[in-house]
């Protein structure tokens, strides 16, 4: 549903640009790069009239992290990589530079990971037992479709033909699902009740996260 809204913005965004276009007969063009919390980007953006603009870019980046839950500790990796489609609307563009920001965020953003043993040892909700040279991993997967909400400056299509500079703060909203695989030899030995209590610790690590911060700086050049 918080998909079908955002689309519903962006169209209404588009259509409202392009019946006030005449009032702005340059319309122009930008490339730019970006780095931020989601990573290194790359973007194309067109204006389409002095209150709108719409962008395409593409993000990426990966990052090793550790982290814990309940008894368990995670060598894991974070890797993002997506691509969005976003509406800037400009309220007052010759007078207030701040403009609002939606959009939707596509891709197989996701942190995953083996859980790391002690002396060959896992432990299951207090109940420890060998590893038999098997690994447990674990992965919490964001949603493949992200909607985006932010505010920012720059990116404005009244801007004059050149460098410049942009900065882009929002969330990209959708809580990760969880994915749990332990070996069966394992799973016997520590019992089905503690497998999934460790599988609950990590489910209510997820919860925490129902949106994903993203704050980036880009450096732009625009063309007609």
């Amino acid at each position: 549903m918080a998909n079908k809204r955002i689309l519903a913005v962006l169209s209404a965004l588009l259509i409202a640009g392009v019946t006030s276009s005449g009032a702005h007969a340059q319309v122009r063009n930008e490339v730019y790069g970006s780095v931020g919390t989601d990573g290194v980007g790359l973007g194309y953006g067109y204006g389409i009239s002095q209150h709108f603009g719409t962008r395409v870019e593409v993000s990426g980046f990966s990052y090793s992290h550790g982290f814990s839950a309940g008894d368990m500790h995670y060598d894991a990796n974070l890797r993002l990589i997506h691509g969005s489609l976003l509406g800037d609307y400009f309220p007052a563009p010759s007078f207030f530079p701040i403009r609002l920001t939606v959009g939707v965020l596509v891709g197989a953003d996701q942190l995953s990971g083996n859980a790391t043993g002690s002396q060959g040892t896992y432990t299951f909700n207090g109940v420890t037992v060998p590893t038999q040279g098997e690994s447990v991993h674990a992965s919490l997967k964001f949603p493949a479709v992200r909607p985006y909400v932010g505010i920012g400056f720059g990116h404005n299509p009244n801007a004059k033909e050149g460098l410049s500079m942009a900065f882009d703060a929002g969330v990209a909203i959708g809580k990760p699902s969880v994915t749990f695989d332990v070996p069966q030899n394992i799973a016997s030995a520590a019992g089905a009740q503690n497998v999934a209590a460790e599988e609950q610790n990590l489910r209510s690590k997820a919860s925490k996260f129902p949106v994903y911060p993203i704050v980036k700086v880009s450096l732009t050049y625009r063309f007609f």
